[in-house]
């Protein structure tokens, strides 16, 4: 495990360094040089504890932002764990939760932001004492000789060198990265929520072409049966030649769109696959053996807006950017300071010596430059924090749509519901009139085209009630830490806390280790 200093100082670090130095010393060197080596390191020593001055720069503050007290269609309860809600079992299909679960192991996406999350912490390691010190053992056998005879020279030496971290840019890059760390930690819950969302969406338009599909097999199997009925007319001379071909343009009109819902159908479930990284013939035949449109039921508590700032990893992602934008503001800061390196050599074999100082170097002639360095840091620390506030805005306009939509959607499929009720009631009397010769074929046809339009219009609007449903549950940041699902590729430690908001104490704990 790295250790993590105060400021950037090595104070725990240089007793032992120190003290395996002066072993080799007094091995290799004769005591008055031991003595003096070692008499001067210790005070070098002094004056890297005691050179302890503040880290320049600005001190990340999480920011604030004045926001609705409520949502304008949601309640005034607030949020919590939103992150571990399995909020797609409530729509109580089995098939989506086994997809769900198989993605999770599976999803390329995901599996990537892991990555990320491995390279975010070997780049932490590269900072604090081990991005300060150098050093290198070299040792050399020679053997030489002519014609009066031969020899043998040994030698070895030891090369050091530690960068006090005087004005903290050491330290604040050490920031940088346990930000950025965070920040990638964070961003594999965004896969996560987008990953859930492209599922469902598609999964919830696979079922809607499904159901589409089947109902306008049914019309055309209606259409049949109309047409059937006016030819059998028309045999007895009850039905006019212009029935019979106005009985079969309404059958071919029923037929024609059936095959691109078919292949939409498809097309949805080749992306499924893709999201599951699995093949598609297999997964076909699973989706084609049918099941309902998914119909959320119930009430979604949506919180408050203030809850979305803790609940979105998006807007938490944005929030870990500024603080390692904020931190970059030291680093460039550091550089228009002194800096002091402390570069010592130990030599032993056919000649014995060591030397030992300090290394001042003070940035003159390329000040403009890092002065731009500096501005540049200072601008991109204020684009993070707009970025922050613009997700924060964001957030807060999805879950407002989202709810708007769903409410509306809910009530058309009541609506609509009604009127396929009666448009169904209205075909059959029709239907039955016109064999008695009491209404006319245009009626027959008329209600045929009223019931199918409304039966296709109730299956929109489900596939859109539903969709607004789960872009509620997205948009409020559900399901993207839920306990017990295997969103680590396998081998791999889980890497999200039960608790999102431990993140900060997880990464100062581990995130130095090699």
């Amino acid at each position: 495990m790295h250790l993590l200093f105060k400021n950037g100082n090595a104070a725990p670090f240089l007793p032992h360094c120190f003290s395996q130095i002066a072993a080799i010393i007094k091995e290799k060197c004769s005591f008055w040089q031991a003595e003096q080596m070692i008499r001067i390191i210790l005070s070098a020593g002094s004056i890297v504890v005691l050179v302890g001055c503040s880290a320049v720069g600005p001190n990340f503050e999480v920011p604030t932002m004045d926001v609705a007290p409520a949502f304008i269609l949601g309640g005034d309860s607030t949020l919590s764990n939103a992150h571990a809600d399995p909020w797609w079992q409530r729509l109580n299909d089995p098939i989506l939760n086994e997809l769900v679960d198989r993605g999770a192991e599976q999803n390329l996406n995901v599996r990537s932001a892991l990555e990320r999350i491995t390279a975010a912490n070997a780049r932490l390691g590269q900072t604090g004492v081990n991005a300060q010190s150098s050093g290198s053992l070299s040792a050399a056998v020679q053997h030489q000789g002519d014609e009066s005879g031969s020899e043998t020279t040994n030698n070895l030496s030891i090369n050091a060198g530690y960068v006090i971290d005087m004005f903290g840019g050491f330290s604040r890059e050490q920031e940088r990265s346990v930000a950025n760390l965070e920040a990638a930690q964070l961003d594999v819950g965004t896969i996560r929520l987008a990953y859930l969302a492209d599922l469902a969406n598609s999964y919830i338009q696979a079922r809607y072409y499904q159901e589409t599909a089947a109902i306008t097999r049914q019309t055309i199997a209606s259409r049949r049966q109309t047409l059937a009925i006016v030819n059998e007319r028309r045999a007895v001379e009850e039905a006019t030649e212009l029935e019979v071909q106005q009985a079969r343009s309404l059958l071919a009109s029923a037929q024609a769109p059936l095959p691109i819902l078919v292949a939409n159908f498809e097309v949805n479930v080749f992306h499924i696959a893709t999201l599951l990284a699995e093949p598609a013939s297999p997964l076909l035949e699973q989706m084609q053996s049918g099941a309902p449109q998914p119909h959320p039921h119930g009430f979604t508590n949506v919180g408050l807006p203030a809850d979305l700032l803790r609940n979105r990893p998006d807007i938490r992602v944005a929030e870990k950017n500024l603080a390692a934008a904020t931190a970059q503001i030291g680093v460039a800061e550091s550089q228009l300071y002194p800096s002091i390196q402390l570069n010592g050599t130990v030599a032993a074999g056919t000649a014995n010596g060591w030397s030992f100082g300090p290394l001042l170097t003070l940035p003159i002639l390329n000040r403009g430059l890092l002065r731009g360095r500096q501005q540049i840091a200072q601008s991109a620390a204020r684009s993070a924090e707009l970025e922050w506030r613009n997700s924060v805005l964001i957030a807060v306009e999805e879950v407002q749509v989202a709810l708007t939509l769903c409410r509306n959607w809910n009530r058309q499929i009541q609506h609509l519901e009604r009127a396929a009720s009666a448009s169904r009631s209205v075909l059959r009397l029709s239907r039955e009139s016109y064999q008695l010769g009491e209404a006319t074929l245009t009626d027959v046809l008329d209600a045929e085209r009223i019931n199918a339009s409304n039966r296709l219009d109730l299956a929109d609007a489900r596939r859109n009630y539903a969709l607004s449903w789960m872009r509620v549950q997205v948009a409020t940041g559900r399901g993207w830490n839920v306990e017990g699902m295997a969103f680590a590729a396998e081998g791999q430690a889980p890497v999200m806390p039960s608790d999102p908001l431990a993140l900060e104490g997880t990464v100062l704990a581990s995130g130095g280790n090699n």
